[in-house]
């Protein structure tokens, strides 16, 4: 979990790949209204946003039975999407009030339905580093996001974390955390993490980056 930019999609993969988990990853490339809600994000944000929400349920539903061969691992949790991504939207107005109770009307009939996370890593990282981040990778749709709309994420990132209580969370700072080009960045991340783990009280079936 982490503000768009943090490395929520290469800590997930590297997680996987190291401690042999099942990988629930974001589908950026089939969102065919990404591109247009950077263009017009009052016209497509209930689009694109639904459209995360649908892919993100039709993972949580096939989570149990993943879950019987292997422990499974999701970039960017349903939650992150409805409460920071989403809700984002609705306060800006890009969603107005009537999409926004549809949207959580479909968000909570299947909730009861979600496999909770055992775990969550949150990745901490400054606004300066976000922005760097964003402007480096080939999302050409993306150049040009202001400041004020990472400040949104980022504090409603934090305000869900403040009002959960039942979910263990390890935040991991990454700035100067360099896991694409530094072995013993990658290292130092993976050792971190399983020391966490092995340290929860909880099975650790479902983990949340």
């Amino acid at each position: 979990m982490g503000t768009m930019g943090s490395g929520k999609t290469t800590v997930a993969r590297l997680l996987a790949r190291e401690l042999r988990l099942t990988l629930h990853e974001e589908n950026f490339g089939e969102n065919a209204f990404l591109p247009r809600f950077y263009q017009d994000m009052k016209r497509w944000a209930f689009h694109s946003q639904t459209f995360f929400l649908m892919e993100k349920i039709t993972q949580m539903l096939a989570t149990p039975a993943l879950l019987k061969t292997s422990p499974v691992i999701q970039d960017t949790p349903i939650e992150q999407d409805a409460f920071s991504y989403a809700k984002a939207q609705h306060v800006l107005g890009n969603i107005d009030d009537a999409e926004w109770r549809l949207y959580l009307k479909i968000y909570w009939s299947f909730e009861p339905y979600f496999p909770k996370p055992d775990a969550i890593i949150y990745l901490e990282t400054s606004l300066k580093t976000l922005s760097e981040r964003i402007s480096g990778r080939a999302r050409q749709y993306e150049r040009g996001i202001p400041a004020s709309y990472l400040e949104l994420l980022d504090m409603l990132n934090h305000k869900w974390l403040s009002e959960n209580k039942t979910i263990p969370v390890l935040t991991v700072v990454t700035d100067g955390l360099n896991i694409v080009r530094s072995h013993r960045a990658r290292q130092s991340l993976v050792t971190k993490v399983r020391a966490f783990l092995k340290g929860s009280s909880k099975r650790n079936r479902t983990i949340s980056v």
